[in-house]
């Protein structure tokens, strides 16, 4: 019969403990994100948030002031949306090429080209052989 749930989670806190990780009792603290970078507009003080490819601001930028570029409207966007970009590459962040579930170094569209022409070679095997006829 296998143990329950309650176990289980005491397993855990055991090896955690056992290895020095967390309070007294084993428990990890909750995942906390970073706060979130505001940027202010210059020219109309409106507050977006600045993301690795700055869309919003780009949008914000050509659709209320006209202008086509968007370090006008928010100096220094473009240093914080490489960082962003760093962090990320570098395997700071949930996802994206450096993620430690991207254990074969392919990307999902790779692996699934592959996957496809795996199953286009099984299918190509089992269409060469003649059928047999039916009596």
């Amino acid at each position: 019969m296998p143990g329950s749930n309650k176990t289980e989670r005491n397993r855990k806190l055991k090896a955690n403990r056992d290895a020095g990780i967390g309070d007294e009792n084993g428990r990890l603290p909750p995942r906390v994100k970073d706060a979130a970078i505001k940027m202010s507009c210059i020219i109309c003080k409106s507050e977006l948030t600045c993301t690795k490819t700055n869309t919003e601001l780009k949008k914000h930028a050509l659709g209320k002031h006209g202008k086509t570029d968007y370090e006008e409207c928010f100096p220094g966007a473009e240093v914080h949306a490489k960082a962003l970009l760093e962090k990320v590459t570098k395997g700071g962040g949930a996802g994206g090429a450096g993620s430690k579930n991207n254990k074969q170094g392919m990307t999902k569209a790779e692996k699934k080209k592959k996957m496809a022409a795996g199953l286009d070679d099984l299918l190509n095997a089992g269409l060469a052989s003649k059928p047999g006829k039916k009596k």
